[in-house]
């Protein structure tokens, strides 16, 4: 389905808006700019490729181009489901918001099983191929990938849904058809939009299915008023949504997706690539979701599983932005490491520094603000959900800082290491779910969470840092400010709790607090940004943010350049 995943395009790898508006065009300005995925680039002839090979300006290009529409695409898409969440939330209640979270939560499961693995090792062999000019390549890939997907995933997952959904008959129809068949039958066309790193595409088609599903959601829900419902007409509208990204795709890959083969005489190494990494994406992704619903809905009260859901996606609305810088990074980090693999630990440092940077600074200053505000936005039903959001945002704070470690663990084909981090996460998590659910309710099921979600990426951050050669204190001296603002979270947690008075005063000082505190202690500690990281993000934003772009970094940039021999 349409998503805010990485976006693919033509089979041209240098289409003719492959400069973003704003960009140095001129040689003598192309000598002084500085590269968002390439720091240190130094301007002089690529050795000699492939006809059609990209190289790392046409990779930096469209992760820029990628990123930027998917950070438009956020900030446009989430405050419009804030205000439909919260709609959805007054008019279904605690107990009917969260069945309605135990359906989507099967939905996303199932979705996840349709892409993971298969669709991953698609994505890496096929953006690998693309990026070298191996068009024929890609485009034998794609019709295997979608015979796989029919003859193998389709069945499979139907059943699946026949056995936990609980849903009328003609709902179940519309799960199937539209949550399953037609994605199984066009989802190659969401994977070669991120094989051709068309992102900016990807962005504006999710952007576009994320507003018709919203606008669909408010009048489902102020006509019928039911999660039945509501769950329906979110599955018709993604799943027609998958239709569209074939518009931006490259017409011979088009052909491929359209024209499926059986999936044999797939390329070298693929399989044993694919099955531990589809195990592990499966895994991964009960642990760093909501799985806890499941074991929620078995140990706790109805009311708690939706104030456990509504707490869960507050705190991935508040991150959202953040978020959206990863996904584009996928293929181009892919491509980096086949055109010029000595650029990805300068990379992934200057990716983990501006993560770090930017989820401290909300941390410091929308978290809490958000909790306070909890029961006046959502009634006292969700009073409880107040301090829930805090420790699920803290945590999915460090989850976004450290998220860009899969995409480079992916683009390692290192399948085995993500595979035994997510196992040895489910363990604790499920462990915690089972012990702490009964005696503790929701914050059993945050401890879970939480758990489990920061034992899989502190393993496989570990493995990362090991193969870049980075030492771990480099990594937190460039994490720092993450640090930071989980700390400030949690004192404005206590002295918002403490402080009386009226809610919206209460929330607007703690932001003002932390954004204040958060700035003076990154220019003590002098962390945050670089001088160059800063550069590189200004050039990416589009123009009407430029003009406050630079004085909003300028405050978050901690020191001119980094130490001498740590890059």
């Amino acid at each position: 389905m349409a998503s805010d995943r990485p976006d693919e395009g033509a089979a041209d790898p240098r289409p003719d808006d492959a400069t973003p508006a704003g960009f140095p065009s001129t040689p003598a300005a192309a000598e002084v700019e500085a590269d968002l995925l390439l720091p240190d680039r130094q301007v002089d002839d690529l050795e000699a490729q492939p006809a059609g090979q990209m190289s790392r300006e046409g990779l930096q290009e469209g992760a820029v181009r990628g990123a930027v529409w998917t950070v438009i695409h956020t900030f446009i898409a989430i405050p419009v489901a804030f205000l439909v969440n919260l709609l959805m939330a007054r008019v279904l209640g605690a107990a009917d918001y969260g069945r309605l979270a135990f359906l989507t939560a099967l939905m996303e499961v199932v979705s996840r099983m349709l892409t993971a693995g298969f669709g991953s090792a698609v994505i890496q062999f096929g953006a690998k191929a693309h990026a070298a000019g191996r068009t024929e390549a890609v485009s034998r890939l794609l019709s295997q990938s979608q015979g796989f997907r029919l003859l193998v995933v389709m069945p499979v997952l139907s059943v699946v849904v026949l056995l936990f959904a609980d849903v009328s008959t003609s709902a179940m129809v519309i799960a199937i058809v539209f949550g399953i068949v037609v994605p199984a039958a066009l989802d190659g066309a969401v994977a070669c939009l991120t094989i051709e790193n068309k992102t900016a595409d990807g962005a504006k088609i999710a952007l576009v299915t994320s507003l018709a599903t919203q606008v669909a959601v408010v009048a489902v829900v102020l006509a019928v008023g039911t999660p039945d419902a509501v769950w329906t007409i979110r599955l018709i509208v993604s799943g027609a949504a998958v239709a569209l990204c074939l518009v931006p795709i490259s017409a011979v890959y088009r052909r491929a997706v359209l024209r499926p083969v059986l999936p044999t005489g797939m390329p070298t190494g693929f399989w044993r690539y694919a099955v531990p990494v589809g195990l592990a994406s499966v895994i991964g992704g009960l642990v760093m979701s909501r799985s806890e619903i499941f074991f929620m809905n078995w140990l706790a009260a109805p009311a708690a599983v939706g104030v456990f859901a509504l707490a869960f996606g507050l705190a991935g609305h508040v991150f959202a932005p953040a978020q959206a810088f990863v996904g584009p990074l996928v293929p181009a980090i892919s491509g980096l490491m086949e055109v010029d693999a000595p650029a990805v630990r300068p990379a992934f440092r200057r990716v983990l520094r501006a993560g770090a940077t930017v989820v401290g600074l909300v941390e410091a200053v929308a978290v809490v603000p958000l909790a306070v505000l909890v029961p006046v936005l959502y009634g006292p039903e969700f009073v409880e959900a107040g301090p829930v959001v805090v420790a699920l945002g803290v945590s999915a704070g460090f989850v976004t800082v450290a998220s860009p470690v899969v995409a480079f663990v992916s683009a390692r084909l290192s399948a085995g290491e993500m595979l035994k981090a997510t196992s040895v996460a489910l363990v604790v998590d499920v462990v915690l779910a089972l012990a702490l659910i009964p005696p503790l309710g929701v914050w059993g099921a945050v401890i879970a969470n939480v758990g489990g979600s920061m034992t899989s990426l502190l393993l496989l951050t570990r493995s990362e840092l090991r193969g870049l050669g980075i030492t771990v204190s480099l990594a937190m001296r460039d994490a720092l400010p993450c640090f930071v603002g989980a700390a400030l979270a949690g004192v404005l947690m206590v002295a918002g709790d403490v402080t009386p008075g009226n809610e919206w005063l209460r929330a607007l000082g703690v932001a003002v607090v932390g954004g204040l505190v958060y700035v003076a202690v990154l220019r003590v500690t002098r962390s945050g940004l670089t001088v160059p990281d800063a550069d590189a993000i200004i050039r990416a934003l589009p123009r009407p943010a430029r003009r406050v772009g630079p004085w909003v970094l300028g405050l978050l940039t901690g020191r001119a350049l980094d130490a001498p021999g740590t890059s």
